[in-house]
């Protein structure tokens, strides 16, 4: 099959849906003829489009996206979106008034459900590389040597970005005699002001990608999953089942409910809070049950969801 592929993929994988785009676009290369374009490279997107038979937009739909797809509709075959977030009301309003998409791929069916047909819907799990994300075999004081955390400390970590929309500020509540906080930002959608409160306030701040982040979810205690918001993150959180996958708890807001789309294998993997005056007893709560097992319940990997979602896309193209 030829998949023609447009998104903002770096090869790294530091932000959800590039991570998501980055995983299944290497599985496609094992085994069909993947081209790329970028999102505002309207020749390469009708030139690529073209020679293939699908189409595959990995992009938060917004209003831009809708136009682009409307400009590029004619010279294309089949256009796939795929949603990891909830598809914006502007995007929604114009696509039910005229259809630019033949069909959607989602992780979350009520992202989807205000802009498209439940005929053109269809789910898929996110993949997870179990052999990369698991617990280490190397013990906490090892892990803490090499990545310069303190031992005699609760390490309490997230993964993602500095964007004010994140709520990371509220680890500054936390007593840094007791706690080490640790923030590995991607870099992306960072907001000035949050990272300056982070540093002012003690918080051990990272930025990049980096390479071996399951020593980072090995070396921690507790991770902390403070956004309440689906708008400043994808509907199901890969930090959240990189850190359960390497058996670390994860302390969340009950408000975020698409937690809820992560299974666990246990009723330790989360501790819940209400608000952030609960964070220091759940924190103290969710670092006993540290696992030498995942906490996640039948993870795939990305090679199986790939493979399911070629099989939609090629029953799709009869």
């Amino acid at each position: 099959m030829n998949l023609h592929i447009i998104s903002t993929i770096n090869g790294l994988e530091n932000e959800g849906m590039r991570n998501v785009a980055t995983h299944l676009s290497r599985e496609f290369e094992k085994e069909h003829t993947v081209t790329y374009s970028g999102l505002k490279d309207i020749f390469s997107i009708i030139k690529n489009g073209r020679k293939s038979d699908v189409t595959l937009v990995f992009a938060r739909l917004i209003k831009s996206v809708y136009y682009m797809l409307k400009l590029v509709r004619p010279f294309v075959k089949k256009i796939c979106v795929v949603c990891v977030q909830p598809v914006t009301e502007e995007f929604a309003q114009l696509n039910r008034k005229s259809k630019v998409v033949d069909y959607c791929l989602t992780i979350c069916k009520e992202d989807v459900e205000n802009a498209f047909d439940s005929s053109i819907i269809h789910t898929f799990d996110v993949g997870i590389n179990c052999e990369k994300f698991k617990a280490s075999k190397e013990s906490r004081k090892e892990l803490c040597s090499k990545l310069s955390l303190p031992y005699d400390k609760t390490i309490v970590l997230h993964v993602g970005h500095c964007s004010k929309g994140r709520y990371l500020e509220e680890m500054l509540t936390l007593d840094k005699s007791k706690y080490h906080c640790v923030v590995i930002a991607s870099g992306m959608f960072n907001d000035e002001e949050t990272i300056k409160a982070l540093k002012d306030g003690g918080v051990d701040l990272r930025f990049g990608f980096v390479k071996n982040i399951e020593d980072f979810y090995n070396c921690a205690d507790v991770y902390f999953f403070p956004t309440k918001s689906s708008e400043f993150v994808i509907s199901i959180p890969l930090s959240v089942m990189e850190a359960l996958c390497c058996g670390t708890p994860v302390v969340a807001y009950k408000s975020f409910e698409k937690l809820s789309l992560i299974k666990s294998n246990d009723d330790k993997a989360y501790t819940l809070i209400d608000c952030v005056e609960n964070l220091p007893i759940a924190i103290d709560t969710a670092s006993k049950n540290k696992s030498s097992s995942t906490y996640l319940k039948n993870p795939k990997g990305w090679n199986e969801i790939s493979t399911e979602i070629i099989k939609v896309l090629e029953n799709n193209l009869e």
